[in-house]
């Protein structure tokens, strides 16, 4: 088996370690552990022949996991940890609309009691800023939290890659200003305050019911 975890892709050894961790948090014994990835071994490494991932091949960690855990094991976990879902796309979305939402929450609100407090950025830079936002704090979890326990560490391409989208925030920030108007409004705080609401209530009812992993979470809880 060793073998066969040294052929694996870093992002496939990850995979694996989290999967590793989670058969064991599920009570499996080393013994269940090994076999279950022997047989899944081969099918990863065959996979990267195409340039598959695990987690396309076999789901994500908690999904793969779900068919070795008794039913009421999985119903005991889900209680626990409900929001499990780590579809890139979703955690992206659920940060991205967190940060929209308290940014025009608190430039809403300063707009509301200061009427020389006028709003710095237009609707689109905002929304662009907190997607650039959500981006970077997908990209922490991904290449650090989501890594297996006493597995967690950075890699110059990972590093690099959150500098690049940090700059590209701060150039984008910086040049935002010379969009026209039209195609970047500039709110009164009544609108704001009502755009913020509709932010933060969508991220709710998304989370509600797709069950999203926070990529925030893992700061203060250490989960996965």
């Amino acid at each position: 088996m060793e073998n066969l975890i040294e052929e694996l892709t870093a992002k496939n050894t990850e995979y694996v370690h989290a999967v590793t961790k989670q058969l064991m948090l599920a009570g499996k014994t080393d013994e269940e552990v090994k076999t279950i990835l022997n047989e899944i071994l081969p099918q990863i490494i065959e996979g990267q022949k195409t340039n598959v991932l695990a987690r396309k091949l076999l789901g994500t960690p908690t999904e793969f996991v779900e068919q070795y855990v008794p039913k009421t094991v999985v119903d005991k976990k889900s209680s626990a940890d409900v929001n499990s879902n780590d579809k890139p796309v979703l955690m992206w979305l659920d940060s991205t609309l967190l940060f929209f939402g308290l940014i025009y929450l608190m430039t809403g609100v300063m707009a509301l009691f200061n009427a020389k407090g006028a709003q710095a950025y237009g609707l689109t830079t905002t929304f662009i800023m907190a997607a650039l936002a959500g981006l970077v704090m997908f990209m922490i979890y991904e290449f650090y939290y989501a890594q297996a326990q006493g597995k967690r560490k950075w890699n110059w391409k990972s590093v690099l890659l959150i500098v690049v989208v940090v700059l590209i925030w701060s150039a984008f920030t910086t040049f935002s200003q010379f969009l026209p108007a039209v195609l970047n409004p500039v709110l009164n705080a009544y609108a704001t305050l009502a755009i913020a609401v509709i932010a933060l209530l969508a991220k709710y009812l998304l989370k509600r019911k797709f069950h999203i992993r926070s990529s925030l979470a893992p700061m203060s809880n250490g989960q996965k």
